[in-house]
């Protein structure tokens, strides 16, 4: 009997009680039982195990373990290991390399750690495994030649030494050699765990895929060692902000992959990404210097984005390919309605008519920064939708689904004039000087006639100066050959609202008419600035059109920039107006305002940089 009274194996009586936690029955007839009650004559611990819960152990095991019945029963295999880390290297040993017979260390309830022999018989049944116990034998070594588990299990980003090629090959089984994280065999392992639990509790996995932004440039300018430390210190991070219940993996170079067991909700996987880039974002000493390092990151929910790794794998990495186009060091969640082949864009559509009503449209600021200074000198306007069922939606998710003119128009006013209401509260920046607030302006809005007219407005009763304000014309503008859209852009310029061309450089066919329209600047597309430092084609455009903003007496702005070698390069075409994960990323309205209010008040920039 076990020390509860009861036979090991059978579920306890009806109506468990807070003392008497519910135990799974693995019996299936009294054979079962049976042989379960025989193993209470043996003097070795017999503990079975499934869902990385204890769901029974002998009498022998209560005592091996220094622990009650009711302490051992029903309660998560990882209490039974000194650290979250050391769990996590047994059940590597265990259940990846299939290791039957070792040793592992055990805490004791006192905080003392025990060396016990153990023999594993894993997968009785599915997700179900049975490990015996016993004491160590005095002076007998390991069969297997594998150290005690703390020898082999290190905290993320440390250097590891072992006494033997066998450790070191049983750790790499399961490890990446640089950064101790785990690897892609350890990561399947834990999934095929997490999925066979979270099916039957009807409960979520969130798969979140992590790139570092830029991290090529620390390679070139500081050396592969420096890249190296750099991604030691990176894992650290990542591990001790991750937590004991998610596993962080190594995936490639500076690719990173971690798997959350059962988020509460899908926003609470998207407040712990953030917290994980905001980890990553923290400056460090490394080189002689100050380093910054961004990250972007795209995520998945298992099972309502995928009910396999590759497929939950595939569908983060589209999402960080969107956290990149939105200008990186930045979250964005794959959305499987929004994305698949069925989804029925007219009910996009009618739920964004309902959100202009329903108060679920946001805007967040990205800074425009002074690359000499580090200084903020604008905001750019970015629309959000809080979306009852999606979550936070960038622009970009929606706005491309969205077939009217006539809602892409308002959908854009309402822009325009809740951003120039922001803008007009915000606090002076560095000498007194007023932050500028860049909007985007669709060719829907300027094709209505009273654009203009509309401007005006938005001015007057945000009480925005106009010279604060600057609209970011879409490049197809130019291909436009309208005398009624000429006309409202000079109504617009004469009352000292700054017009510039966005995404420059997709179509240089649009060069001759640039002087068609009052511009006062050129804005460079992004996918051109992530480009230098990688494509001499692109770098040559970039050079063109920074030689062309010059001669016609235009500013030059650059969006998407990354590390420092591209800033360098767009500082040295006078190119200082800069934008992009390597100054910061958007922030909601109230946040832009107090790290602004900070940066003034601190004397420095709203965004370190390297």
């Amino acid at each position: 009997m076990n020390p509860s009274g009861r036979l090991p194996g059978l579920p306890p009586s009806p109506g468990p009680s807070p003392a008497e936690p519910f135990v799974a029955d693995l019996s299936e007839g009294a054979e079962a039982g049976v042989y379960l009650a025989l193993l209470e004559l043996l003097d070795e611990g017999l503990l079975i195990t499934g869902d990385e819960v204890v769901l029974d152990a002998n009498s022998a095991a209560c005592r091996l373990l220094g622990r009650d019945y009711r302490d051992l029963a029903g309660r998560p295999l990882a209490n039974l290991f000194p650290d979250g880390q050391a769990f996590l290297a047994a059940r590597a040993r265990l259940l990846i390399e299939g290791e039957r017979r070792g040793r592992l260390d055990f805490a004791l309830p006192d905080g003392g750690v025990r060396t016990l022999e153990f023999n594993c018989a894993p997968r009785l049944r599915p997700g179900i495994h049975a490990i015996i116990l016993s004491p160590p034998a005095a002076g007998a070594d390991d069969e297997t030649g594998g150290p005690g588990l703390a020898a082999l299990q290190p905290a993320a980003g440390g250097a590891r030494t072992f006494d033997d090629a066998p450790s070191m090959s049983m750790y790499l089984t399961s490890h990446d050699p640089l950064t101790g994280l785990a690897n892609r065999r350890m990561l399947e392992a834990r999934f095929g765990d997490c999925a066979v639990h979270a099916a039957g509790r009807h409960a979520s996995i969130a798969i979140l895929r992590l790139d570092l932004d830029g991290f090529a440039a620390v390679n070139r300018s500081l050396g592969e060692s420096a890249g190296d430390e750099t991604l030691r210190r990176i894992a650290r991070r990542l591990a001790a902000t991750a937590g004991p219940e998610a596993l962080v993996a190594r995936e490639r170079s500076d690719s990173f992959i971690v798997l959350l067991p059962e988020p509460d909700l899908p926003g609470s996987a998207e407040q712990f990404a953030d917290r994980l880039l905001r980890a990553v974002a923290e400056p460090f000493e490394l080189g002689g210097g100050p380093q910054r390092i961004t990250a972007s990151a795209g995520l998945a929910l298992y099972p309502q984005d995928g009910r396999n790794l590759d497929t939950l794998l595939r569908n983060a990495r589209s999402a960080l390919e969107q956290a990149r186009r939105l200008g990186g060091n930045c979250c964005s969640a794959f959305h499987t309605r929004l994305d698949g082949p069925g989804f029925d864009s007219s009910q996009l559509e009618r739920g964004l008519r309902h959100a202009l009503q329903a108060d679920e449209l946001t805007l967040h600021f990205q800074p425009l920064v002074d690359a000499r200074s580090g200084r903020t000198r604008a905001g750019e306007a970015l629309l959000r939708w809080r979306h009852p069922e999606f979550g936070l939606l960038p622009y970009r998710q929606f706005m491309n689904a969205v077939g009217d003119p006539r809602l892409l128009a308002d959908v854009g006013d309402w822009v325009l004039a809740t951003a120039c209401h922001h803008a007009a509260d915000w606090p002076p920046a560095h000498e007194g000087t007023r932050l500028r607030l860049t909007v985007n302006v669709s060719v829907e809005q300027l094709m209505r006639g009273d654009f203009a007219a509309r401007v005006a407005a938005a001015l007057r009763t945000s009480g925005l100066k106009a010279d604060r304000l600057e609209l970011d014309l879409d490049e197809k503008v130019l291909a436009l050959d309208s005398p009624t859209l000429a006309a409202t852009l000079e109504r617009i310029a004469a009352t000292g609202v700054r017009l510039s061309i966005d995404d420059f450089g997709r179509g240089l066919s649009s060069i001759p008419r640039l002087r068609r329209y009052p511009l006062a600047a050129l804005k460079l597309d992004p996918e051109l600035v992530r480009a230098v430092g990688r494509s001499e084609d692109s770098e040559a455009i970039v050079e063109a059109v920074g030689a062309l903003a010059g001669t016609l007496g235009l500013e030059i702005y650059a969006r998407g920039v990354e590390n420092r070698g591209q800033q360098a390069f767009l500082c040295a075409l006078d190119c200082h107006l800069q934008q992009g994960p390597l100054f910061g990323r958007p922030l909601a309205a109230r946040e832009f305002v107090a790290a602004t209010a900070a940066a003034v008040s601190g004397g420095d920039r709203i965004r370190r940089h390297p």
